[in-house]
């Protein structure tokens, strides 16, 4: 079924787009190939089909949405509300100690909250399925990442610190369970941002100055450096990691690469159009101009484009044949071919 059989959500000028309650603050997750929507008031649950199946009241001053497998979870960025959510109801809510700085959940139902104590800098608390908490991780460093592999048995956590104006930023490996760090990378010597277990178990992190692939046993697969291009922005997933990098000074230039979830670079190429947001899925990678979506192929780099207006809505990829762009009051699909 797609959201043309779906009555219950027609719209007056798209039969392929829902709508929600608009709110100051709002973030937007793919949950179970459908869309999740955490606003400062509600959070409301869309299926594939464009059918809501769950509307619950909250007060988030900064909401943040995170999804994955049968959960969902938002929480309150530098508040100290969570709550955790299946496909019809609400299931756990609690709060942290310290301020929430991030958090990623596993299909498996556990989840890691990014926080502070009066001691560290940054704190990373796991929780199981049964929302007990089952490790707590001090550093004397800052967390600018978390991921949990889909199992819930691998646990990445990235820190950066700077000493003379030189950052270090490094990969932590757990097992759940386990007391013992399971392995500790030195990656990059530029700002981490983000880090992602890859669908071959390899972790993806990204950094200001290049994407790094690591094992869970702490070795280093695969390295790219940005070579002083700075960059504007990318998308880091179980499909591998997807950049677009802006040459320095006044150039309209920009680099746009692909790689794979080895690290392999599957496509590279230089482009004058702009793109302020990226999307890696599967085999596609979409990216948001100022006059529509551009879909490419990593494989044979084959490109087709959807105009559409795309500002101020965020970009999600549903799978390689489709994406949703989100504003403050609805969501559209737009179709690819295939």
């Amino acid at each position: 079924k797609d959201l043309n059989a779906s009555a219950e959500t027609v719209d007056v000028l798209h039969t392929d787009a829902v709508s929600y309650p608009t709110d100051v603050s709002q973030s937007f997750a793919l949950y179970r190939q459908g869309l999740a929507v955490a606003g400062n008031t509600s959070v409301t649950v869309f299926t594939a089909t464009g059918r809501q199946v769950l509307s619950q009241s909250i007060q988030y001053q900064n909401p943040v949405a995170v999804g994955s497998g049968k959960y969902l979870l938002v929480y309150e960025l530098g508040g100290t509300q969570y709550s955790l959510y299946n496909s019809y109801t609400q299931i756990f809510s609690g709060r942290t100690q310290e301020p929430l700085r991030g958090a990623a959940v596993s299909s498996s139902g556990m989840y890691a909250l990014i926080t502070q104590s009066a001691q560290y800098p940054s704190v990373v608390e796991l929780y199981d399925s049964g929302f007990d908490l089952t490790g707590r991780y001090p550093y004397n460093a800052y967390v600018t990442d978390v991921a949990l592999n889909a199992k819930g048995t691998m646990l990445a956590v990235v820190t950066s610190a700077s000493a003379n104006g030189v950052f270090s930023t490094r990969l932590h490996v757990y097992q759940p369970g386990s007391t013992e760090k399971l392995s500790e990378l030195e990656v990059s010597d530029s700002l981490g941002l983000r880090c992602a277990f890859t669908e071959n178990g390899n972790i993806a992190i990204l950094c200001g100055g290049g994407v790094y692939y690591a094992s869970v046993r702490g070795t280093l697969e695969a390295e790219h450096s940005f070579e002083g291009k700075n960059l504007s922005c990318a998308d880091l997933n179980e499909s591998g990691c997807a950049v677009v990098l802006k040459k320095s000074g006044n150039s309209a230039e920009n680099e746009i690469i692909v790689f794979d979830k080895s690290g392999k670079m599957l496509y590279n190429r230089t482009a004058v159009e702009k793109a302020d947001a990226i999307v890696l899925c599967g085999g596609a990678v979409f990216l948001k101009q100022p006059d529509g979506v551009l879909r490419i192929k990593s494989a044979d780099g084959a490109e087709t484009k959807v105009p559409c207006t795309t500002d101020q809505r965020t970009l999600l990829a549903v799978d390689e044949t489709r994406v949703l762009l989100c504003s403050p009051q609805k969501a559209v699909y737009y179709r690819f071919g295939n």
